[in-house]
């Protein structure tokens, strides 16, 4: 018999969150459970031990390691249920958060749905992710109480750290763009299921307490901006790019300044993200056509709830920085976004 929930969950040297987070999820006592672990780092021992302890677990071995949005769209075609659950290693499900979840996605069928994910202090890691217009993705809530939310209701991106949705909404979309290898990917999926009209929430009452560290390295770096200007340039129409171009300006100027005070790593991982943008022009217009014709939203609607002003306290280290950096900004973003007509600033 076909389960009724998979959950789909990719490991890379995953071992030590794995022993955390198997047992909370089993714990949930949700019946017809499948479970299929892709093991990006096969030969790690990650797999010996999850098939001693969860012999149950599906265990789908990586011939390489495609980064998170390719493990999961392999893990996607193994997975049987009808709703699909995406879950971090590092991510431990609190007691009733699964059920929360599987009822939200019965009751929303065309909905990517996100949990409330918690820092292991208590605060809030996410409640899904929000975006600057000129797409620079940060979490949602970021170290709020978290009482501060609760019920269901509409985000503009969901968090791929967890997230559920039904198979319809999974190959409606055909899974995350594997070119992304690591980050943004989440977001780009939300945007394409935004513009095909399906719904994306967060189920606040589902709570997770997710393993993470806000932190940043010359790789992540070189993912964040190249995936944020794929993302830009594959979803939005040609006459909002060219009606953003002070405010796309604004940030490559932001971002460059940033990889300059961060040392030759970040200058160079700056570089190297516009070199794969210009080897890969050909398959990035390609998809650029398949979204445009296929979308059925408008831009203004797409960035009806997107950021005025960068949230500097997630950017940078200094609390003090980051109310200069916003002062100085937030006016100029406001003006270039008041350029966008049929958006309101």
């Amino acid at each position: 018999m076909r389960p009724y929930l998979s959950v789909v969950i990719v490991s890379y040297r995953s071992r030590e969150h794995l022993e955390h987070s198997l047992p909370a999820l089993y714990a949930q006592g949700v019946p017809s459970l499948e479970v299929v672990l892709v093991d990006n780092c096969p030969g790690d021992g990650t797999a010996d031990w999850v098939q001693a302890h969860y012999p149950e677990v599906r265990v789908v071995p990586s011939p390489t390691n495609t980064g998170y949005a390719g493990g999961n769209n392999l893990g996607f075609q193994h997975a049987q249920g009808r709703f699909v659950l995406v879950m971090n290693p590092d991510v431990r499900l609190h007691p009733g958060a699964l059920e929360v979840l599987l009822r939200a996605a019965q009751t929303h069928p065309r909905a990517l749905i996100t949990p409330k994910l918690l820092n292991p202090d208590g605060t809030v890691n996410a409640c899904g992710n929000q975006m600057h217009y000129t797409g620079i993705t940060t979490c949602r809530g970021l170290g709020d109480p978290p009482q501060r939310y609760r019920g269901l209701h509409a985000v503009p991106l969901i968090s791929g750290a967890a997230f559920i949705a039904s198979r319809e909404v999974f190959e409606a979309l055909s899974g995350f763009d594997a070119a992304y290898f690591m980050y943004l990917e989440d977001t780009d999926l939300s945007l394409r299921a935004r513009l095909l009209g399906f719904e994306v929430l967060c189920a606040a009452d589902a709570v997770a307490t997710h393993a993470y560290t806000l932190g940043m390295t010359p790789q992540k770096f070189y993912y964040l901006e190249r995936n944020r200007l794929v993302t830009l340039f594959k979803l939005l129409e040609a006459r909002t790019l060219w009606r953003m171009l002070p405010a796309l300006l604004l940030t490559e100027a932001a971002v460059w300044a940033f990889a300059f005070l961060r040392g030759p790593r970040y200058l160079e991982a700056r570089l190297r993200g516009y070199a794969w943008l210009w080897r890969h022009r050909a398959a990035l217009r390609a998809k650029r056509r398949v979204i445009q014709r296929s979308r059925r939203v408008s831009d203004p609607v797409l960035l009806h709830e997107a950021l005025i002003a960068l949230p500097f306290d997630q950017l940078v280290r200094s609390p003090g920085l980051a109310r200069w950096l916003d002062r100085l900004t937030r006016p100029l973003y406001r003006w270039a976004r008041a350029m966008l007509r049929g958006v309101r600033a």
